[in-house]
């Protein structure tokens, strides 16, 4: 019988692409990891994995195991949050959300799936974007709220159950004296004269901005790149440049900058919630997911227009 412990690690290995990544994702030595995939690969009598002068590849038949392997810890997690339910103490569900989502989305979602099910507790857990569905999968979070860009989206992983959710729109930000404050809605292109305050990204959307602009057929030239929507919008009002953030960011109305929805080309960001397969059938997790899709379109036109 396979031993699960050595296929975690082949599944690390997979995921990391490398002895060294994968040693450092589970705390082990790279020899450790090296011995297990050895060992792994004696058991199984088929080479699995591909030694290369960076990293590694999976073979044929490794390819096949990292699949299934996937699936079955997903189904391990599943039946344990399945079980879980039963249990006498409190019912939890971890979720992983987006930092956005907590603007309007989730405090909509919260307050009405604690008025449906008061004895359900959800626990929001920081998830770095980079690790989300490996936690997933491994049963820490529960649910996971996530996002793309609608002009690149990302390959679909089919071992997850997925949601989707409302699109998110991007608004064009203004200064409140800009030419065009009074427009009702705008051109992309209307800003090509422009200077923009850009929101920084991390792979793979690091130049999602100037993506944008470049489809709608010019080359933004930048002043700033601001770490969050807030300061990114103080930017603008002190006159730094224009910008556009997604209308789940939009808190309360400032009155120095002027928020317009786009037209010609139109972008958004396209919302997922994501779950385990079995993991949805779970009597709290369907509950949540439900209110979680009929408080979304809610929040996506409660945001402010002004």
């Amino acid at each position: 019988m396979l031993d699960v412990r050595r296929l975690q690690i082949f599944v690390a290995v997979a995921q990391e692409g490398s002895f060294t990544a994968a040693a450092q994702r589970l705390f082990l030595t790279q020899s450790a990891v090296s011995q297990q995939m050895a060992a792994l690969e004696r058991e199984m009598g088929v080479s699995l994995l591909r030694r290369l002068a960076r990293g590694v590849k999976l073979t044929p038949a490794g390819e096949v195991l990292a699949a299934r392997a996937n699936g079955l810890f997903g189904e391990i997690a599943s039946i344990e949050q399945e079980v879980r339910t039963f249990g006498d103490g409190p019912v939890e569900i971890r979720l992983g959300a987006f930092a956005t989502a907590g603007v309007e989305l989730l405090p909509l979602a919260l307050r009405a799936f604690r008025s449906r099910r008061p004895d359900v507790h959800v626990r929001l857990c920081s998830v770095p974007t980079d690790e989300a569905t490996t936690r997933l999968r491994d049963g820490d979070i529960h649910v996971l709220l996530t996002w793309e860009y609608d002009f690149a989206p990302q390959p679909v992983d089919r071992s997850l159950t997925q949601l989707r959710l409302p699109d998110d729109p991007l608004r064009v930000v203004l200064p409140a004296g800009h030419r065009l404050a009074g427009e009702q809605q705008l051109r992309l292109a209307d800003l090509a004269p422009d200077r923009w305050v850009v929101r920084v990204h991390r792979a793979p959307y690091e130049e999602a901005y100037e993506t944008m602009c470049r489809i709608a057929g010019f080359e933004p030239e930048v002043a700033f790149r601001a770490d969050d929507y807030q300061a990114l919008q103080g930017l603008v009002a002190a006159g730094m440049g224009v910008s556009m953030v997604p209308q789940l960011s939009l808190t309360a109305h400032r009155d120095d900058v002027v928020i317009r929805p786009l037209c010609t080309p139109t972008f958004a960001r396209r919302v997922t919630a994501m779950t385990l397969p079995e993991a949805r059938r779970a009597d709290p997790v369907a509950d949540f997911l439900e209110v979680l899709r009929t408080t979304a379109g809610t929040a996506e036109h409660s945001g402010t227009a002004g």
